[in-house]
């Protein structure tokens, strides 16, 4: 692991603009999701295999302690009128 390295990185990242910032983490999320299996390995894995690697990507992410209601969870609270 480069700490120094990653340092770096920060201090240049937080003296972008806030839009440069989302530039910036956006396409390195976008780099990071392309390069987690390549798409002929992805095709050969069974699905317990693919679920351990998503689990394995999503653990990367901030773990958030908000949680929705019940109420706001329910289903005529999600979609409108359409039936849908």
């Amino acid at each position: 692991m480069n700490v120094q390295l990653v340092n770096s990185l920060v201090e240049i990242v937080s003296k972008l603009t806030p839009e440069d910032q989302k530039l910036f983490l956006s396409k390195l999320s976008h780099r990071n999701i392309r390069n987690i299996i390549p798409s002929a390995e992805q095709q050969n894995l069974t699905s317990g295999e693919k679920v351990a690697q998503f689990q394995e990507w999503l653990s990367q992410f901030p773990q958030s302690s908000i949680t929705l209601s019940d109420e706001a969870l329910r289903r005529e609270n999600i979609y409108d009128d359409r039936g849908i």
